[in-house]
């Protein structure tokens, strides 16, 4: 994860992540020129030197970015908790499409820390079925069903002070290198929010 310098221009973060999969590529001894990325917006990171069977996953909140390359599709978001999302959560809750999950957020210690966990799984799932060419109409028509035993897809979460990241990928042989300062944990089944 890296910052992004306040005051920047609303493309910072983008920029910045696409600078960190340039920079990821380097390690693996590829090239990939900044200018190459993909604009933002245009869907996954996409790079014409990034070999077939390398994917790129990008997420940025705030002045924080992450960045992946894998080689398995990959969805990865970040949120930064809000205050007025706490303000009105019962409603946003209401809007996710499991009941159980609606179930288990309310029940919760910390019900805005698990909507969080929550919310950032969908737009991991969104993100990974997009890197598939398979993208869902929107975020909320994933299911948090598919992670697990019978979904065929695995999750991994890191959560602090007010902010979530989640990853989510097809194989369980994804070796996640991270700083030691976001120690990723892989969610069973039971362990969903």
């Amino acid at each position: 994860m890296a910052r992004v310098p306040p005051g920047r221009d609303r493309d910072a973060p983008s920029r910045r992540g696409r600078e960190l999969l340039s920079r990821l590529a380097r390690r693996r001894g590829l090239d990939c020129p900044l200018d190459g990325w993909s604009p933002r917006g245009s869907g996954p990171p996409r790079h014409p030197a990034l070999p077939t069977g390398l994917h790129a996953a990008l997420s940025h909140r705030d002045e924080r970015v992450v960045a992946g390359l894998a080689d398995c599709p990959v969805g990865l978001d970040l949120e930064h908790a809000r205050a007025r999302h706490a303000r009105r959560l019962a409603a946003l809750v209401a809007r996710l499409p499991e009941p159980e999950v609606r179930r288990a957020i309310l029940a919760a210690g910390d019900p805005p820390a698990a909507f969080y966990r929550a919310w950032t799984l969908h737009e991991a799932l969104f993100k990974l079925a997009c890197l598939a060419g398979r993208p869902p109409p929107a975020v909320l028509a994933t299911r948090l069903a598919r992670l697990g035993p019978g979904g065929g897809l695995l999750a991994w979460q890191w959560q602090e002070a007010d902010w979530t990241l989640s990853i989510c990928a097809p194989d369980a042989r994804l070796r996640i290198t991270a700083a030691p300062r976001l120690p990723l944990r892989r969610l069973s089944h039971d362990a969903l929010p």
